[in-house]
């Protein structure tokens, strides 16, 4: 890669990699006018497509203002999905589609038989010898699928002892009608036994959060049947009316207490080689040593078919469609891995204010391995959820910051979370989403977010280029999350983070080693070892790390064998001695000793600073940093070009000096804030240089860049010139001020959030053609003109820019226009406006309303939890330096 190469990267970058954002439409209460008016706010400030989301209402109908809930299904409701469509195609923009209403999937369509299953345990103890009998009728509410007795000794119950007594409950009519359940008696021979039953549950999850006409059952994700009846039922009416949608989204997988399916009991005698029903007290309490292999098998099981009746049909049915899928798996049982690879685009999310240097396993870090691994090269993130508690504190540097710890996690598609439909008549503010940054038109600064869009666009087009490069793998210890976890719906990348435990992760990542996570079917099915090295596609691993692991597969052991015989660095913690299942375990159990014995793997003390020791000491680190803990980075090549991506995520400027193992070719730095060159000093095998307070640097090896410019090191400018005698004006007000001050300190301005504008008059001398404005304080980015020539846009460090080309000798007209965060505006009123008992229109009843503003409109925690103003405006120096 030449340098006019890459100053096209930077400065023309793909038009694919525009970040997009979700927009919510609540109660599909939107029209065509007002949609193409927030597109074009979405196309002018650099979006490039956007993913629909339909939630619940938040206003009745009302004839007088305009506004109809379009029931969900209707003809008018296809038709305005259309329209939408293709006026995203008209304006160069992509748009996807959540099917159903809001999430989980689901909705009127879904009948008993399809929808998810929690299965709630129930226990008894009883002392034998006697004849017992139950009536349990109004004691539960479902279905008895499974139950046995067994004999306890010292809390375990016995395996031998185990009768299936499922057919021992019996329908207990009323009147010739089904009204309860009954246990017909049974003999209990002499000791202390323990009945243990499952009852699926009659009350089952609903979509979280529908629209008009959207409400219902959530679907078993385990089964085909359910899967397909929603897809074609639901999902494909919408796709044959709007055929211009681009894919189909799948949110995160919150489908709280689904631990069962009405094809569990068959399909684990069928993949599994025995029946769970005898075995079910040990999903939930203690039979002894097979205990961890039922459950092994149970979640196994469970896992199989959650991937092969819900994610990839989910997949198939798009392709068929013409479309691309997205699926968010954080939250599913699923061999998570493999359920992100299932999808075009695997994504994760940052949840909360993640904005350090860290590996976020749970969210993201699985996602982008998953890219890595099944060759999925776009790996989105669901970015800015929660990101600062309470709303509307976020500024766009703050933004910047998030989404470089995204990007420094693998990640390359950027999905704000996101754009809220916010129609006139919704008010100034319009409609926030209760765990979301509000990024639409009604945020103060959204005049400059095209900033922080063109950022995340060349960003991304930078880490989309080439492959990734990681020397070090991470085995996911899978087998031992499921083996020590009871009968629930596992959200198995919450449980493999604490397993695994996020401190040794980020410490293998901050020796300067980027790694993925691996999985059983990479290290079986996709890669190959040879030379020292385990190949995935174009990833090549040189050392394999076991942390937390127990317990593994015969063939995950034998491929792991292989890895370290051919050559390859093989470490852990401890020596997995344990296999995976209940059928032939113990004799699992001692080819997995035996294959480990061979394989010879390096053992540490532990998995934090002896893990890494080891790691130094048989492999250098990809690149080493001064700034480990603040400074990060991702290595990506096409075999000739080396690209690294280094971002500064702290609040303080950097001096950081670095290494880039192996890499011998000429080097070129640019900044990806700014796209401008940037001046590095080389020593040897040392490259140093300055980061500015959440900058991003662009580092270039390549053998065409031999001839390339050098940037010169920069002069640093030591004359200063205090700006002085300022007038603030917000809105048809005028405030004189000797210097700027943020607006708290100024009467009426204690609340206001908005834009206010500086002017100040200045005279200048020739010499001081190449000066550069310095702010010192600004909150929370700002618009700059000279002689009313538009000069450019501040809204992150090192705050300050050139006026080069636009200051003339003698008077000088300055003018700053400030936009600030929304919070001061919004802290005053935690209310919400509330509707009548009754109302003309639907939803007739005001309380349906009321009770969705109270809990999702209102501005409640930024009422209670921000006590003081925050600064807005300029303050502590406005200085030009040449």
């Amino acid at each position: 890669m030449n340098y006019d190469q890459i100053n096209a990267l930077l400065t023309t970058p793909e038009e694919e990699a525009r970040g997009m954002t979700r927009w919510w439409w609540y109660g599909c209460c939107v029209d065509k006018k007002e949609i193409a008016r927030e597109l074009d706010f979405m196309k002018e400030a650099g979006l490039g497509g956007v993913e629909l989301q339909i939630l619940y209402p938040l206003t009745p109908d009302d004839e007088k203002k305009g506004l109809r809930n379009i029931p969900y299904g209707s003809p008018e409701f296809y038709d305005i999905l259309n329209y939408t469509a293709n006026a995203c195609k008209e304006r160069g923009m992509v748009c996807d589609y959540t099917p159903g209403s809001s999430w989980p999937y689901g909705g009127p369509t879904v009948d008993d038989a399809d929808a998810q299953q929690e299965a709630i345990p129930y226990q008894l103890d009883i002392h034998g010898p006697k004849r017992f009998s139950c009536d349990f009728t109004t004691r539960f509410a479902g279905t008895v699928c499974a139950a046995v007795m067994g004999k306890m000794e010292n809390s375990v119950m016995l395996p031998e002892t185990v009768i299936d007594i499922t057919d021992k409950f019996r329908i207990k009519p009323l009147f010739g009608w089904p009204w309860g359940t009954e246990l017909v008696a049974i003999d209990i021979p002499e000791g202390d036994w323990k009945i243990c039953f499952f009852v699926i549950s009659q009350h089952r999850n609903h979509v979280g959060k529908p629209s008009r006409n959207a409400d219902g059952l959530v679907i078993d994700h385990c089964s085909r049947r359910a899967t397909e009846n929603f897809l074609n039922q639901m999902v494909q009416p919408v796709l044959t009316n709007a055929p211009e949608i681009r894919g189909i989204f799948c949110d995160s997988i919150e489908v709280e207490g689904h631990n069962w399916s009405g094809v569990l009991l068959d399909e684990f005698r069928r993949r599994r080689g025995y029946d769970l029903k005898p075995y079910i007290y040990a999903l939930w309490g203690d039979m002894g040593e097979i205990t961890p292999h039922i459950r092994y098998d149970y979640f196994k099981t469970m896992s199989e078919l959650t991937i092969e009746n819900f994610f990839d049909p989910l997949t198939a049915f798009a392709h068929k469609n013409g479309m691309r899928s997205r699926i968010q798996a954080h939250g599913t049982w699923g061999d998570i891995l493999r359920v992100y690879g299932a999808a075009d685009f695997p994504e994760g999310e940052t949840f909360g204010d993640h904005r350090t240097l860290s590996v976020n396993t749970i969210h993201r870090r699985l996602a982008a391995s998953a890219g890595h691994i099944y060759g999925k090269n776009i790996i989105s993130n669901e970015t800015f959820t929660w990101l600062k508690r309470p709303r509307f504190t976020e500024t766009l540097e703050e933004m910047k910051s998030a989404v470089d710890a995204v990007f420094l996690d693998g990640m390359n598609m950027i999905v704000n979370h996101g754009y809220a439909y916010s129609p006139e008549v919704a008010g100034k503010r319009g409609w926030p989403f209760y765990a979301s940054t509000h990024i639409n038109h009604t945020t103060p600064w959204w005049p400059l977010y095209g900033n922080l869009s063109q950022y995340i666009h060349r960003a991304s087009a930078i880490l989309r280029w080439g492959h990734p490069v990681a020397e070090v793998a991470v085995y996911l210890p899978q087998a031992d999350v499921y083996a020590d976890n009871m009968l629930s719906e596992l959200h198995l990348a919450m449980r493999l983070e604490e397993h695994l435990e996020a401190e040794a992760m980020d410490g293998i990542q901050k020796a300067g080693y980027w790694f993925d996570y691996i999985n059983d079917e990479a290290l079986c099915s996709l890669g190959h070892s040879a030379d020292g090295k385990l190949t995935i596609g174009a990833n090549s691993y040189r050392a394999i790390v076991l942390v937390g692991c127990n317990r593994l597969p015969v063939e995950t052991a034998e491929r792991l064998r292989d890895f370290a015989q051919s050559g390859g660095i093989l470490l852990c913690d401890s020596i997995p001695s344990e296999s995976c299942g209940l059928l032939r375990r113990q004799e699992k159990a001692q080819e997995v000793k035996k294959l480990m014995a061979e394989a010879m793997p390096v053992v540490v003390e532990n998995r934090y600073l002896a893990l890494q020791g080891a790691l130094q000491q048989h492999l250098a680190p990809d690149v080493t940093l001064s700034a480990p803990d603040t400074v990060g980075y991702v290595h990506r090549t096409d075999g000739k070009t080396h690209l690294f991506f280094l971002s500064n995520l702290s609040e303080s400027k950097r001096t950081v000096v670095a290494r880039f193992k192996g890499r011998t070719e000429p080097a070129r730095a640019w900044s990806v804030n700014t796209t401008a060159p940037v001046w590095v000093a080389q020593q040897g095998e040392e490259y140093t240089f300055a980061m500015e307070a959440h900058e991003s640097l662009l580092f270039v090896f390549s053998p065409d860049l031999l001839e390339a410019p050098v940037c010169p090191k920069p002069e640093i400018k030591t004359k200063a010139l205090v700006l002085t005698d300022w007038t603030l004006t917000v809105g048809d007000r005028v405030y004189p001020i000797d210097v700027p001050i943020s607006w708290e300190y100024i009467s009426g301005l204690e609340h206001y959030s908005g834009m206010g504008c500086y002017r100040c008059t200045f005279s200048a001398t020739p010499e001081m053609g190449d000066a550069e404005l310095k702010l010192y304080g600004l909150s929370a980015a700002a618009r700059v003109w000279l002689n009313d020539r538009l000069v450019g846009d501040i809204w992150t460090h090192p705050l300050s820019i050139s006026l080069a080309g636009h200051l003339k000798p003698g008077e000088n007209h300055l003018r700053i226009e400030v936009y600030s965060t929304l919070i001061n505006e919004m802290m005053t009123d935690g209310g919400y406006e509330k509707c009548p008992d009754v109302l003309p229109e639907w939803p007739y009843y005001g309380a349906v309303i009321n009770n969705l503003r109270k809990t999702k409109l209102t501005c409640y925690r930024e009422y209670t939890e921000q006590k003081e103003v925050l600064q807005s405006g300029l303050w502590g120096g406005t200085v030009l330096f040449w």
